[in-house]
């Protein structure tokens, strides 16, 4: 199957999940911080970290798509167009930020791909379609 979902809306979605996961990552520190006093760095990262991860793999397999998918109007769905799996999810997820840290490159490989898939897309045999 080839993925109808363009670029520009793909990285519309990013922008609004970049908020609502800077969100997550926000209340669960503060929580974390109500809890457990001065709380060293490492701890902070072991606690928003996860849940930022959990914000993305919850809302891809249980919903098919996050709050910036659902703005968008796209959705993610294995090839068979069933939901995806957590370890599908997991994948798309960790390829998924090293796509973003390293410039949007991976990204970028849905302009040169005949079924216009990203990397993460293809590592963890995913695509998008619009809703």
């Amino acid at each position: 199957m080839t993925s109808n979902v363009s670029l520009v809306r793909r990285l519309g979605a990013v922008v609004y999940d970049i908020f609502i996961a800077f969100s997550v990552a926000f209340f669960a520190g503060l929580a974390a911080n109500a809890l457990f006093e001065n709380m060293g760095d490492a701890f902070f990262y072991l606690i928003t970290l996860p849940s930022v991860y959990l914000y993305f793999i919850v809302s891809w397999v249980k919903g098919r798509q996050t709050i910036g998918m659902k703005a968008w109007k796209f959705q993610v769905i294995q090839h068979n167009q069933k939901n995806i799996t957590y370890q599908q999810a997991f994948i798309r997820a960790s390829f998924g930020l090293i796509s973003f840290i390293f410039f949007g490159l991976g990204f970028l490989t849905q302009l040169f791909n005949k079924d216009k898939l990203s990397w993460h897309d293809k590592l963890s045999n995913t695509l998008l379609i619009k809703n």
